[in-house]
């Protein structure tokens, strides 16, 4: 494996380790349900965004060719498409079924990246694909449970996913990741914005340096480092590479949390960090 992909894929396993960390911040907000929390989150991720790119003095709006507008937008909706049908198969089925079907993303990336991004079979994922989704199987022990409606949302944020990763692997090396994290922190804004409206001033007052570490730490920096990554390494790697973050939410449960984890979990974490270390020589 190439160094530039080695650093594309260490930018990934960050970037879960950090989306991971969400787990802990929705702990700590008080009084708000998960769509308050997803709009004011994603408005602290856009401001964030906005700095930076300000201080770098790149273009969010202006200065590409008109050619990468649309890849653009279609990277802002399915970035906010993403959270809004992971938040509604929530609502609807066990976490643990939209867990797993949130991470089938990386079925539909190993199928469409040939085609797309014209990206070949990589070997190892013909191994490790198996391996991670066995793994995931074990970790949320075997869950395909639920509403009708529920398995549809958690199988379309699957999808979502998957376009998010296909479009940012598509725009790598003409927009910079900063700019495609901008762009899906306004989709991700947007999509969440008809279900923040109301939310008290005092429940804001209340949790906004919560909400603002979380927009930073949970939000920000995970989908900058994801963006860097898909600029640098395949498709097809990144999206078994982001199998870690739910991988290290179960850990933050089981070490921080003191939530309990059976030995299927367990070894499920094991075969699913196998299958990361297999794509990651």
């Amino acid at each position: 494996m190439k160094q530039q992909e080695r650093l594309g894929l260490l930018a990934v396993a960050l970037g879960a380790a950090g989306f991971s960390t969400a787990i802990l911040f929705n702990r700590a907000v008080a009084g708000m349900n998960g769509a308050q929390i997803s709009f004011f989150r994603a408005v602290v991720a856009f401001l964030f965004f906005s700095l930076l790119c300000r201080k770098r003095r790149l273009r969010c709006r202006r200065g590409y060719r008109a050619a990468l507008f649309v890849p653009l937008v279609g990277l802002a909706l399915t970035v906010g498409a993403t959270g809004a049908l992971y938040m509604a198969a929530l609502r609807a089925t066990t976490a643990a079924t939209a867990v797993l079907l949130n991470n089938t993303s990386a079925i539909y990336v190993a199928l469409f990246a040939p085609l797309l991004l014209k990206e070949p079979p990589h070997p190892a994922v013909r191994f490790s694909l198996p391996l991670a989704l066995g793994g995931m199987l074990l970790v949320t022990q075997g869950a395909l449970a639920g509403s009708w409606r529920g398995l549809a949302l958690g199988t379309a944020s699957g999808l979502s996913y998957a376009g998010t990763m296909l479009i940012s692997r598509r725009l790598g090396g003409e927009v910079d990741g900063l700019v495609q994290a901008w762009w899906g922190m306004a989709g991700a804004m947007l999509v969440a914005l008809p279900f923040a409206v109301g939310t008290p001033w005092a429940l804001l007052r209340l949790n906004a340096l919560r909400l603002a570490a979380m927009g930073v730490v949970a939000v920000g920096l995970p989908y900058y480092l994801y963006f860097l990554g898909l600029e640098r390494a395949p498709a097809q790697l990144v999206s078994l590479m982001a199998m870690l973050e739910p991988i290290c939410g179960v850990l933050i449960g089981a070490l921080l949390l003191h939530e309990p984890m059976t030995v299927a979990a367990g070894i499920g974490v094991v075969l699913v960090l196998t299958a990361i270390a297999l794509v990651s020589r």
